[in-house]
């Protein structure tokens, strides 16, 4: 579950990629990509590593934003499939994702 108000914020989405690796500022991590009509919007999922699921447990996926990026304010470049966004002088990689197809 995405926690984020959709609704309030009159999003609709466009795009939902699940484990993506992305690198901000040199920086890797395992997020979730979500394209909607106004924004990009980067998750992070809460539960991976939780203790529960290593017991025999499954506990869902529960998403946190950790990015929220207005469509209008980036710049976008594609070079072998991988984008580039350049959003408030950070550098921000999405591997294995062409994003002109959703923007």
């Amino acid at each position: 579950m995405y926690n984020y108000d959709f609704k309030g914020n009159n999003e609709k989405t466009i795009f939902e990629k699940e484990n993506l690796i992305v690198e901000i500022n040199d920086n890797t991590y395992d997020l979730s990509l979500l394209v909607t009509n106004k924004n990009i919007l980067l998750f992070k999922n809460a539960n991976i590593g939780n203790v529960l699921n290593t017991r025999g447990m499954y506990m869902p996926p529960e998403y946190l934003l950790e990015l929220k990026i207005p469509k209008e304010q980036i710049k976008l470049e594609v070079e072998n499939n991988n984008s580039t966004i350049i959003y408030l002088d950070n550098e921000i990689v999405i591997y294995d994702l062409n994003l002109k197809d959703f923007i």
